[in-house]
């Protein structure tokens, strides 16, 4: 009696189970398929956003072809990458070259060696995507809950490939939004496939245009100040000047600068520049009040545009007010500092045709400001650029002249008062340019000494002299001259010693010369070193006496064995009537203090005569003879052999005659 209702709910039981299978098989159908879809828009989207990443990357940053190759990105570089691996979700980033050789990585952000880290070492699917030449992307979901893409993209210029990128994206927060779609829209696929699909198109363009936003603003402003960058700086003030000639105006632009800078970064940290450049800009937007465009175009240097400068008396007054605003002292960390400031203008057309030439020379302008302490401005002058190009062509000169060893040693001779013979010879080092010609040492040894070259050159001085000296006769001497900076390197004596060493030359044949300016910076650590070259047996003299203010005080204080009278006392002779009482006393004050005295700078018969009575022991001089270059030295050195048998020669007869 119960087997027919049995047999129907049997029957309905069965029916219900193969709805629900069917149901379940639908479903899990429609999750695969969705779930397929959303993986497959995932890779979509993860290869898009990477593309769209990189190609703005390489727009922002020129140099981001050479960064692939293992060129050490700069700071604003570093900051820009930095910046832009945040705002496009990038959790790192590898940049490698055309062979597959790691050129740079964003976890350290700095130079890898070469050959040190290739593709093949990361995923076998990117680096079979790598040597197959075309780009690909690879989902990973790790732990189970966090997506995470890996997209390989080339960096391409002109139609030709110069890289490639391996980009990191983290895909879990879209991965979840996916599933959560794919788990609602399971019972509905076809109709939430196409809502996922329209859902993930729009969800992807709206990131891409925020993020292209973002990068747009980095590429066109200072990300430390908010203002304008160079780039831009030069785009805008490019139609404002145009448009000022349009109107028979002419524009200006106006160039301040925190000299100090640096020393307050130094002294109060790095991030103290920051904050003053923050404030630096602050200062003058309130003082341009949205008139003038400004820019940020250096590490503390700030740029207004004005586009109609005729009145020039308005300039000054508007330079004149920036650089009194900006030299107000600032407080950080509890600390008052004092700024420096000056400003430099530059107008259109006279100045400069382009921004770029204006700001040029407006920095000049800016330079000459920079020589005066008070906060100044100052108006470009042709006559400034002229000595800044001459100052850049030396610095070029001094540096090839470094690289190759082109410099040259001439010897001017130094002779005996008393007996005429030779005692040794000064090295003078010398620069001939093929553009400049001969350049002066007096100019170039600054510039060298600017540059942190004069270690360099003082250390090929010396070996160069010692080993030219090392084929002269015996007695002969050696004289070179240091400069203050060589003290101070730290590597003056093993110098020396190394010059000495490899010549085989003695150290009693060498003499160094220094002048006041020498000792009155750190006069220990220089007198350490001078007794250094003492107890070695290097002769010192103070070159260049009585023309300081604090030579006789150094006199007794250091061991000299020499003192040089400078020209001037010399070429007084002539000039002055008491010029020859001060040189009695300087020569009987040398003698006093046991020192051998040098004339230098002899150019006529009655100065020498002169320096002779008085009691000076060695001359030099054009008089006698002019530098010389090496292949002239054997012939001056035979030619005083000669005379100095000569005048051996007639000694003994002049003595017979005077007994007869």
């Amino acid at each position: 009696m119960n087997k027919p209702f049995d047999g129907v709910w049997s029957a309905r039981l069965k029916l219900m189970a193969a709805f629900l299978a069917l149901s379940a098989m639908l479903g899990l159908l429609g999750y695969v398929v969705v779930n397929a879809s959303t993986r497959h828009l995932l890779e979509m989207d993860a290869r898009t956003e990477a593309r769209h990443w990189t190609e703005g990357l390489s727009r922002i940053l020129p140099d981001m072809a050479a960064l692939t190759t293992g060129a050490t990105p700069s700071a604003e570089t570093l900051s820009l990458l930095d910046l832009a691996r945040r705002a496009g979700n990038v959790t790192s980033f590898r940049a490698y070259d055309t062979q597959g050789r790691l050129g740079l990585n964003s976890e350290t952000f700095v130079k890898v060696p070469k050959n040190s880290q290739s593709i093949d070492t990361i995923d076998p699917d990117v680096a079979a995507a790598f040597h197959a030449g075309r780009p690909d992307t690879v989902l990973r979901l790790v732990g189970g809950k966090s997506l995470y893409s890996t997209s390989l993209v080339p960096v391409v210029e002109q139609g030709r490939t110069l890289g490639w990128i391996v980009a990191n994206i983290d895909q879990t927060e879209r991965m979840n939004r996916f599933n959560g779609i794919a788990t609602r829209i399971a019972g509905a696929m076809a109709v939430l496939l196409v809502a996922a699909s329209i859902f993930g198109f729009w969800f992807r363009n709206r990131e891409r245009a925020t993020f292209e936003q973002k990068l747009e603003w980095l590429a066109q402003r200072d990300h430390v100040t908010g203002l304008a960058n160079k780039a831009t700086f030069y785009n805008f003030a490019a139609r404002k000047l145009q448009t000022a000639q349009g109107q028979g105006k002419r524009g200006a632009i106006i160039l301040a600068g925190i000299s100090n800078a640096a020393d307050i970064s130094q002294t109060h940290g790095e991030d103290t520049e920051d904050k003053l450049a923050i404030i630096c800009a602050e200062r003058l937007s309130a003082i341009c009040s949205g008139q003038y465009d400004i820019a940020r175009v250096g590490r503390m240097h700030f740029a207004v545009c004005v586009e109609d400068a005729s009145d020039p008396m308005q300039i000054m007054r508007l330079a004149r007010e920036i650089a009194t605003r900006l030299c107000e002292k600032i407080v950080i960390h509890g600390n008052e500092i004092a700024l420096h400031a000056h400003a430099g203008i530059a107008l259109g057309e006279s100045d400069g045709d382009t921004p770029q030439s204006i700001l040029r020379s407006a920095e000049l302008a800016l330079q000459s400001a920079q020589q005066n302490t008070a906060p100044s401005y100052s108006f470009f002058n042709p006559e400034i650029a002229k000595d800044t190009h001459r100052k850049t062509a030396v610095q070029r000169a001094v540096t090839n002249a470094a690289a190759n060893r082109a410099f040259r040693l001439d010897y001017q001779p130094v002779y005996n008062f008393r007996t005429g013979e030779l005692n040794g010879f000064e090295a003078l080092i010398r620069l001939t340019d093929p553009e400049l010609g001969p350049v002066s040492p007096g100019e170039f040894i600054p510039i060298a000494e600017q540059m942190g070259l004069i270690n360099e050159i003082g250390a090929w001085c010396l070996h160069q002299a010692a080993r030219t000296a090392s084929e002269w006769p015996a007695h002969l001497m050696v004289s070179v001259n240091l400069s203050p900076s060589q003290f101070l390197s730290g590597t003056l004596i093993t110098d020396i010693r190394t010059a000495l060493q490899d010549a085989r030359f003695p150290a009693y044949r060498l003499e160094v010369e220094i002048t006041e300016g020498t000792l009155m910076n750190d006069s220990e650590l220089v007198l350490g070193q001078l007794r250094l070259l003492r107890d070695m047996g290097v002769a010192v003299a103070l070159d260049d006496f009585g023309t300081g203010y604090s030579s006789l005080g150094y006199l007794w204080k250091f061991p000299f064995s020499k003192l040089k009278i400078d020209r001037s006392f010399v070429q007084a002779l002539e000039e002055a009537a008491n010029a020859k009482g001060v040189l009695r006393s300087i020569v009987k004050l040398g003698h006093g203090l046991g020192l051998t005295v040098t004339a230098e700078g002899i150019e006529t018969t009655k100065q020498f005569l002169a320096l002779r009575d008085l009691g000076c022991d060695l001359a030099q001089g054009y008089l006698l003879d002019r530098p010389a270059p090496v292949t002239d030295l054997s012939a001056i050195i035979m030619r005083n052999f000669a005379n100095g048998l000569s005048r051996r020669s007639r000694e003994p007869s002049q003595t017979n005659q005077s007994a007869a």
